[in-house]
């Protein structure tokens, strides 16, 4: 089968296992705001969030348009975001699919079970991969056309998700630095960033924008970004960007997890300790000083820093493409080299690995503990429901049009006021018991952690 047959092939994977495994149902508070920004683009009511991503919103809005179903848009740029990231990845590193690493690597990113989960996902973040891959692929092309896409695409790609140009500094740097059309790679970048920045600034309002993006970088910096001036235990931080890697971007054993991300750890620590010394024989010092790797360096401290690794594992997402190119290695050496047991055993990691990602998606496509609480909700259609929560969980049911009386939820001394109302309301409190009435009914609902970090675990208290 020639190259391009095979690639034709891994797009119609992408795009296909990718609907499949689309989720109908509103997962998470993120995934809310950008389903209400497809329908209704308003970043003044946070319909997305600040920095608003027009990009991917335009995107998914133009196929909502054809398909009236905003969980298709979202699969399909997940689907084309996937063959970016593979098609993008082997070419960084030039590999050709048709090799034994080439195929390694394809299946580890096709089966990435964070990737995967992201690509249906109603947020960017897999597209954002793709476009930080892709610019990095064009800038190191020899010539100027190549290298003028690549700061385009850069220009288009902060569209698509902002948090992620901290990898993208040094692959840029390092070409403007060499001799060159200069003006002309800026130019291009400006013109990537101009075709979403201009209409984005004539919808929403140069006034309304700058307020919007000064209130959410004070808040992500300062307030709830999980940034180091929130949470500044560097411990914590450390291990939580570990599992982030190992756990949800690998799929690899951690406390509680099924037994089969023990078998996959494993095999997967054999592999490496057979062929762990050829792979660091390869990595030489053009290695270590080439642009994406000190790009990779750099994200990783700008994460570690200012994202919320301690209880977000997706910001981890662009570097997995990287890493995961270390066992592909491994993989295909001893695929082509190795005795045959090794070969069984990099057989059993294939079918772990690839076992595990399913079953993450199978369980992705159920409702999260927040979506089943809204859906239990639903279905007791009482007209005298009062809702006690916190305000985020507020926002998410009330913007699904469930009518109830809803109940802010602050701090303890709101909890104390709910023992004032009518003894006829209808009263759920979720998350936290009242603490002198005791409930009639009490409900928890779960999901997998390793599917959605977001709330897994949340208990109705019904008075």
């Amino acid at each position: 089968m020639t190259e391009h047959k095979v690639w034709g092939a891994v797009l119609i994977l992408c795009l296909g296992s990718r609907l499949m495994s689309a989720v109908y149902y509103i997962e998470d508070l993120d995934s809310l705001r950008f389903a209400l920004g497809v329908v209704d683009y308003d970043v003044t009511k946070l319909q997305p969030h600040f920095p608003a991503y027009p990009v991917f919103c335009f995107l998914a809005k133009a196929i909502y348009a054809l398909t009236d179903r905003y969980a298709v848009a979202f699969a399909v740029l997940g689907g084309v975001a996937t063959f970016g990231i593979i098609y993008f990845a082997l070419g960084i590193v030039q590999l050709k699919i048709t090799t034994p690493l080439g195929l390694s690597a394809a299946f580890l990113l096709f089966f990435n079970p964070l990737l995967w989960l992201m690509s249906n996902r109603y947020m960017p973040d897999a597209m954002g991969v793709a476009g930080v891959l892709a610019c990095c692929y064009f800038v190191a092309k020899q010539g100027k056309g190549k290298a003028g896409l690549g700061f385009f695409v850069a220009g288009l790609s902060l569209g698509v998700r902002l948090s992620y140009a901290p990898m993208l500094l040094v692959p840029l740097l390092l070409r403007l630095k060499e001799r060159g059309p200069r003006w002309q790679f800026m130019a291009a970048g400006v013109a990537g960033l101009a075709v979403w920045l201009i209409p984005l600034i004539a919808i929403t309002g140069w006034t309304e924008l700058t307020t919007a993006a000064q209130t959410q970088t004070q808040g992500h910096f300062a307030d709830f970004g999980g940034t180091v001036a929130t949470e500044p235990n560097f411990a914590l931080r450390s291990l939580g960007l570990f599992e982030s890697i190992w756990a949800d971007g690998f799929g690899l054993y951690w406390a509680g997890r099924h037994v089969v991300t023990a078998c996959t750890t494993v095999a997967l620590l054999g592999i490496v300790a057979i062929h762990g010394g050829a792979v660091v024989r390869r990595v030489d010092r053009s290695v270590l000083l080439s642009a994406p790797f000190i790009g990779c360096i750099l994200y990783l401290g700008w994460i570690f820093l200012f994202q919320n690794v301690v209880h977000k594992s997706r910001h981890v997402l662009p570097l997995l493409p990287f890493l995961a190119l270390i066992p592909a290695f491994a993989c295909a050496q001893i695929a082509t080299q190795g005795p045959r047991f090794f070969r069984l055993v990099v057989i059993a990691f294939f079918l772990c690995y690839g076992y595990a990602t399913l079953h993450l998606i199978v369980q992705h496509k159920k409702p999260t503990a927040i979506a089943q609480i809204h859906q239990y909700l639903v279905a007791k259609k009482s007209a005298a429901l009062h809702i006690a929560s916190v305000p985020l969980i507020k926002y998410y049911l009330a913007s699904q049009a469930l009518q109830a009386v809803y109940i802010p939820v602050r701090d303890q001394g709101d909890l104390y006021a709910l023992n004032t109302l009518d003894d006829t309301a209808e009263l759920v409190v979720i998350g936290s018991p009242l603490q002198d009435r005791v409930p009639q009914a009490t409900k928890t609902f779960y999901h997998n952690p390793y599917v959605n970090r977001m709330w897994s675990e949340l208990t109705v208290y019904e008075y």
